[in-house]
């Protein structure tokens, strides 16, 4: 009678065990949704104009999110509705992409075509398009992870504010925001601190800022933790 009572108690300790590992492996693996949205700037702190622009180039600062693509992220652009030359938007976003992918060997993005879809919600695609956002949030991007995993990613660029292929006075470029916001894409996280303002993952942005076009040492270094030199 011991022995059977023994072999029940284990048996119930057994089952338990299983379960709570099933309950963690179970949370691991449902989806969650990430939105991280880039503010426009509008302290004009004068520690942010005085720093040298070389200091990117030896800041080796940077912060990773907990979660990256495991494989290339293929992605679709709409180009409609930015009040630009279409052809000049795919190009220029495309140049974005590129900027990450240069700085290691390793594929992180692959253009697949336009497309008229909208950026916001889980529907397959890897999006970037031009909609209506509140004030105050240049650019959000959406990120659906399991786990680690990226799964899918989506950028809106805020057609409250008028864009820019060239960097004009006045208006957001299209190029030094998606820049930014692929680094998103890449698994790299916003820095804050004044020192970092010349990075492209510095979390503000304003108008005519062309310099998050390029990326800075700790932009590289972050990305290379990630995906390899």
């Amino acid at each position: 009678m011991k022995t059977s009572f023994r072999f029940l108690l284990l048996s119930v300790i057994a089952v338990t065990v299983l379960s709570s590992n099933f309950l963690v492996l179970a949370k691991q693996d449902e989806l969650e949704l990430t939105v991280i949205e880039l503010k426009l700037d509008e302290r004009n702190e004068t520690v942010y104009t005085s720093t040298s622009e070389g200091d990117a180039g030896a800041n080796p600062d940077y912060k990773l999110l907990r979660y990256h693509w495991y494989s290339t992220a293929e992605y679709y652009i709409n180009p409609k509705n930015s009040g630009l030359n279409e052809g000049g938007v795919i190009s220029t976003i495309t140049a974005s992409a590129a900027t990450w992918d240069s700085a290691t060997a390793s594929t992180v993005f692959s253009y697949k075509t336009s497309t008229t879809a909208t950026a916001g919600s889980r529907d397959g695609l890897n999006l970037v398009s031009f909609g209506a956002y509140k004030p105050g949030v240049i650019g959000v991007t959406y990120i659906w992870t399991i786990g680690r995993r990226i799964i899918e990613t989506d950028t809106r660029l805020n057609t409250y504010y008028t864009w820019s292929l060239s960097g004009e006075n006045g208006k957001m470029d299209v190029q030094n925001i998606m820049t930014h916001e692929f680094g998103h894409w890449a698994g790299l996280d916003d820095l804050y601190k004044s020192r970092d303002y010349w990075l492209t993952m510095y979390g503000y942005s304003n108008y005519g800022i062309t310099y998050q076009r390029t990326l800075g040492l700790g932009d590289v270094l972050g990305l290379q933790k990630v995906y390899g030199p």
